[in-house]
């Protein structure tokens, strides 16, 4: 597996402590703040199942699962509360559309450091405050986001891959969700957070 598909920073959008776990043969390390969250998966030879909450200081600076796995094993607290990424999981899509990663870098290039904007999913694909971003969509919807975490979870994005990018919600809340195979961001709407997910509507 090619590690640089991962963010240098894994943790770009944590300040609670991450979540570490093992099941099925699968690493999986969990972040968020309140506007939004990731989620990164990787290949392990571990077959039961763990579940630590390990503090951020301990992980800074990993990149490869072993020393992840390593230092939640050794440093980490039994888990099993579930995190706002296990929450997201359970939460339909309103709409989907299939664009290319290099779009989504480009957005950087327009997007400025604080404001808010209209992201909108429609039978034009993606587009951002009425740039389109192109793809191929099913459904339409629409969200309002900040403009600060929406440029962080872009920076993560490697480059020439395929994005599936979905809006998530009720009539309560939206979540843009940003899926890359082994890595999944979410970007909550302006107004609520990740608050409104929790014991909200399915």
């Amino acid at each position: 597996m090619n590690h640089n598909h991962y963010p240098q920073n894994l943790l770009y959008c944590a300040s609670f402590d991450a979540v570490v776990g093992t099941e099925h043969c699968r690493l999986y390390l969990l972040a968020s703040n309140a506007e939004q969250a990731a989620k990164y998966t990787w290949p392990t030879k571990t077959q039961r199942r763990t579940r630590y909450v390990v503090s951020c200081e301990r992980l800074a600076g990993l990149q490869y699962s072993d020393e992840i796995e390593a230092v939640a094993h050794r440093y980490g607290f039994q888990h099993n509360h579930p995190h706002i990424c296990d929450v997201m999981e359970a939460h339909k899509s309103l709409a989907s559309v299939i664009v290319e990663t290099n779009a989504l870098r480009w957005a950087l290039s327009f997007l400025p450091d604080d404001g808010t904007k209209t992201v909108n999913i429609d039978d034009k694909g993606l587009s951002i405050q009425g740039v389109p971003l192109g793809g191929i969509a099913l459904y339409s919807a629409e969200m309002l986001v900040r403009s600060r975490p929406l440029r962080l979870a872009f920076e993560q994005m490697p480059r020439d891959e395929t994005a599936h990018v979905d809006i998530l919600g009720h009539r309560n809340a939206r979540a843009l969700k940003i899926s890359l195979g082994t890595e999944t961001h979410y970007v909550f709407d302006y107004r609520n957070g990740f608050t409104a997910f929790i014991g909200g509507e399915r």
